[in-house]
């Protein structure tokens, strides 16, 4: 059995079959890069992997390639859930400023 392409299993994620798509995503290796953010997605919406460290699964793929496909908009939609949840802080959306010979 081979498991459809990530886009696939994307649709099946917004649609609200977690099943189907965890099924899915179960044919397919984890070091598979391509379904990386399906993964993230499926974890997200299932509960068992918050957004924050959602958002730092993503950024990491974005690090690696800036335009992974679907990476983006999954960062908005866990830092949107993030923010709902109240689990955001400045800290975590804003580096703190650089530090600069004057303030040492």
């Amino acid at each position: 059995m081979t498991a459809q392409d990530p886009a696939s299993i994307h649709s099946l994620l917004d649609a609200g079959d977690l099943d189907a798509a965890r099924a899915e995503l179960s044919k397919v290796p984890r070091t598979e890069e391509a379904y990386a953010v399906a993964r993230v997605k499926l974890e997200l919406y299932e509960g068992s992997l918050p957004p924050l460290a959602a958002i730092q699964q993503l950024v990491a793929l974005m690090r690696k390639k800036p335009d992974f496909p679907g990476a983006k908009e999954l960062y908005q939609e866990a830092s949107n859930l993030s923010y709902q949840t109240r689990q955001s802080s400045p800290a975590h959306s804003h580096p703190p400023p650089p530090v600069g010979e004057d303030d040492e």
